[in-house]
């Protein structure tokens, strides 16, 4: 009998051993998948917010309308375009290194603080115009295309040079050369009359007079006003062997510049703004 209660007592004691045994082991067990489960939960919505915060970063900031307008202006009035011809085909923030934008002009000295802004592109066909702006852009500056100036200017004499324009002319062009070996003058009046002569033309048959608004004229003499340091009675000669070709002489009042047909492409963007807005000017002539 005593053996028998002794057996039936260490039976029981294993038993409840053995109960203790798993309850430990569902107990840890259960604490590490629960680890595991919040672990797993954990990255997963920590990736899930990385991928939101990247996707956040990787969305471009707008445009402020008011530097789209001050750069589309600026183009308008430096070329002579109609605003609603130009397009902006690109954009991007910047920080800039200095006051200048990254962009001095020759001799100007530059705060060396960075500034936030932007960098604009302008096109309208194959033309494309390169800005760096200030936030809002009350700031800007034109990025002159360095891969067109590749002439180099040479003085012209001075008994080459045309006489002065008279007091009611705006702007002279004397064009000569080519096949034909013509020389043509044009003159814009103040008026806004545009007359064409061609000189030697005794019975001054080839005379044509044509108009354009005092308002057109107002904007070019805009154009001659800012980009007045084109006219340093210099010229950007053609290649050597070139034969011909058209020279153009482009007188205001403040000198005059000579280019010709060949080299036109290669002109710094200052000379080509004035060749351009010219241009267009004549072609509007009615």
């Amino acid at each position: 009998m005593y053996l028998g209660n002794k057996f039936m007592l260490r039976t029981k004691q294993g038993q409840i051993f053995t109960a203790l045994m798993l309850t430990s082991i569902l107990s840890v067990s259960g604490g590490f998948i629960f680890s595991q489960n919040a672990h797993a939960l954990s990255v997963g919505l920590l990736a899930d917010n990385n991928q939101e915060i990247v996707k956040q970063n990787l969305k471009p900031a707008a445009l402020p309308r008011a530097v789209a307008n001050a750069v589309l202006r600026d183009i308008s009035n430096r070329e002579g375009i109609a605003i609603n011809k130009l397009k902006i085909t690109d954009y991007s923030r910047q920080n800039w290194r200095n006051g200048c934008l990254e962009l001095p002009k020759p001799d100007e000295f530059c705060t060396q603080a960075f500034v936030s802004g932007w960098r604009v592109v302008v096109s309208r066909g194959r033309q494309k115009w390169v800005y760096h702006t200030d936030d809002n852009g009350a700031g800007l500056r034109f990025k002159e295309n360095n891969n067109n100036s590749t002439l180099r200017p040479v003085p012209i004499p001075t008994n080459e040079l045309p006489p002065p324009l008279d007091r009611n002319i705006v702007f002279r062009e004397i064009s000569s050369g080519g096949f034909a070996g013509r020389t043509y003058e044009t003159v814009l009046l103040n008026d806004g009359r545009l007359i064409r002569v061609r000189i030697g033309d005794a019975n001054d048959s080839e005379r044509s007079v044509r108009s354009v608004t005092v308002a057109q004229v107002r904007q070019f003499q805009r154009v001659l006003n800012r980009e007045q340091n084109v006219f340093r009675n210099i010229s950007y000669p053609a290649p050597g062997g070139a034969a011909d070709f058209i020279t153009y002489k482009l007188t205001s009042r403040k000198g005059t510049v000579q280019y010709n047909d060949i080299s036109r492409n290669n002109l710094p963007n200052n000379v080509q703004t004035v060749v351009q807005a010219w241009s267009q000017l004549v072609s509007t002539g009615k």
